[in-house]
């Protein structure tokens, strides 16, 4: 049996819509012990690979609905698509707003002091390196938690940053262990990862 808790946020405050808005959309895979692992299969115990800390164990799972399909889209939880090599992804990608993706860059290590760095879709739309999807259903998401702050692995490609349990928005880079990109930041760090990509 799958160690779920299932919860609805679409008829939650913001601030509850908001936790829970860093979620992995349902449909994506993670690398696991097991290989890839479709992110709904996941639960409790499973060891999932970490970018920094090698195999780490699933602490918490929860399969959120953020949206149920009716009346308007919350504008903050239309997903969003990634095209392909934009982010080394081997494929279009669909996350939402507020899902962290970590990046390597020299000009995040110019801003920031570190290669490692985390970016918001929401920031890549601004310069047209990610559009709004209409969703044509309800809005679903695992939010895996861990004991720390993670990144993890997608087998689009992505590097998918899990935080620490609680708002994202509400800690700071210190606390998250990762830098956050600002929008003009992240502008840089796509245009440097872009020309990397033409030139290969």
């Amino acid at each position: 049996m799958l160690d779920w808790k299932t919860q609805s946020a679409a008829a939650a405050p913001d601030a509850s819509i908001r936790s829970e808005a860093n979620g992995i959309l349902v449909g994506g895979a993670i690398a696991t012990e097991f290989g890839w692992r479709p992110i709904e299969a996941v639960c409790c115990g499973d060891m999932v690979l970490t970018f920094d800390n090698g195999f780490r164990p699933i602490v918490g799972v929860r399969r959120v609905c953020l949206w149920n399909g009716r009346d308007v889209c919350p504008d903050a939880l239309v997903p969003m698509v990634i095209e392909a090599n934009v982010l080394d992804n081997t494929r279009d990608v669909r996350v939402l707003p507020e899902q962290g993706i970590m990046v390597e860059s020299d000009a995040a290590e110019d801003y920031r002091g570190d290669p490692f760095a985390v970016l918001m879709p929401r920031s890549m739309q601004a310069y047209g390196f990610a559009d709004r999807v209409t969703p044509n259903g309800p809005i679903e998401v695992i939010a895996l938690e861990f004991e720390e702050t993670e990144v993890i692995y997608g087998q689009c490609g992505l590097h998918y940053f899990v935080p620490k349990t609680g708002d994202l928005l509400a800690q700071t880079d210190s606390q998250l262990g990762y830098k956050i990109l600002n929008t003009k930041e992240t502008f840089e760090v796509l245009e440097e990862l872009n020309s990397a990509h033409m030139n290969k």
